[in-house]
């Protein structure tokens, strides 16, 4: 059915997106002439446990795929923030965790199938097909629709994640210092940047070193040490809503942190100065929030990321996997600059998150 539509539309000459998830709409998917949903093309088709490689189509979600090779002891090399995307956006558009050391998702493809208007279903491989297949396996949706894809996946791991707040001047210091130590302490480093404040919080995390564990082990479920419950954590934010005019307790009361921190917001969302207050009530949150939370590397690396957002992402060089050039430091100092201006400060929620990869070998891939 999918050779039918897509040779249709080229017949008819009309122009035809594949959709995956949906998650983040943006021009890439979304068309008034014509928009192929892959969402029932979703099956696991094979599972490689000697080459530790999966074969699905490409309307599976992540979620859904994790799933299905969890039995085997194998998980994905790397997840972005969110296991609802499908496959075959999550590999199409450069998807990527964060790690410096961790390339994009793109960089797990072994093989595909492309349907195409002009040469029908198209397969190419990483060691048969060179360049067209670094071309299309980051292909934007470009150069067909993405039907079946292989990836290389690695053996089912835990992972022990660490969220704290450091001080935003210890982390710009000239030297760098603590910036280069993160970055090398941890084999996921992602940071939360809140305008207006002195904060910024620091997600890390590391294989767990502890005995082996197997990805059936009854344990699977993450767990967390943090001693404060959070419904004391959340307190700043609960205390800065109820102070507003016409605020109740029903307001606050069963609310999550990305409920309340949406309800604040909307208050006065292009006001410098109210987003300034909710920006220190979230900080106050963090410096709440911190503690060590464990679990296999699929349930710590795909998190919630919480409330109404509209993402911007830009993505740029700053060194190598093990040394920053400072050129991500020097970007934040720019950006919080211009957002924190005297003269024309900008209502910037938090938060303002960075991440890093590894490089790609695709070149339609920002990395």
């Amino acid at each position: 059915e999918l050779v039918r539509i897509v040779a249709e539309a080229d017949k008819s000459q009309t122009k035809l997106r594949p959709v995956g998830s949906a998650l983040s709409p943006n021009g890439l998917a979304l068309n008034g002439e014509g928009m192929l949903s892959m969402a029932l093309l979703d099956n696991v088709v094979h599972v490689d446990q000697a080459k530790r490689q999966v074969t699905c189509q490409a309307g599976i979600r992540i979620s859904e795929l994790v799933e299905a090779i969890r039995p085997h002891g194998l998980t994905l090399q790397n997840y972005a923030s969110i296991r609802e995307q499908q496959v075959g956006g999550f590999t199409q558009v450069g998807a990527h965790g964060t790690g410096a050391s961790i390339p994009p998702v793109d960089e797990t493809v072994v093989s595909m199938k492309l349907v195409t208007p002009g040469e029908g279903v198209v397969t190419l491989s990483r060691d048969e097909d060179g360049s067209a297949f670094r071309l299309a396996k980051c292909g934007l949706g470009a150069l067909g629709v993405l039907s079946e894809v292989t990836l290389q996946c690695v053996p089912a791991y835990r992972l022990v994640e660490r969220t704290f707040v450091v001080p935003r001047s210890q982390l710009l210091a000239k030297d760098g210092k603590l910036h280069a130590s993160l970055l090398n302490q941890y084999m996921h480093v992602r940071y939360m940047w809140i305008p207006f404040t002195d904060t910024v919080v620091v997600v890390g995390l590391n294989p767990e070193e502890e005995k082996e564990t197997t990805a059936t082990d009854s344990s699977s479920s993450s767990s967390s040490n943090s001693s404060m419950p959070m419904e004391e954590r959340l307190v700043p934010l609960k205390h800065l809503l109820l102070r507003q005019p016409g605020a109740r307790a029903a307001d606050v009361d069963g609310r999550s942190f990305a409920d309340l921190r949406d309800a604040l917001l909307r208050r006065d969302p292009l006001n410098p100065e109210w987003v300034r207050k909710v920006n220190a009530a979230e900080a106050a949150f963090w410096a709440r929030n911190e503690g060590v939370r464990r679990g296999w590397s699929d349930e710590l690396l795909g998190f919630d990321c919480g409330g109404e957002q509209w993402v911007v992402e830009i993505a740029f060089p700053c060194g190598d996997s093990k040394v920053s050039d400072g050129g991500d430091l020097d970007v934040m100092r720019n950006l919080l600059a211009a957002i924190e201006s005297s003269d024309n400060p900008v209502p910037a929620p938090a938060p303002i998150e960075q991440r890093w990869t590894s490089g790609s070998s695709a070149p339609m891939s920002p990395a």
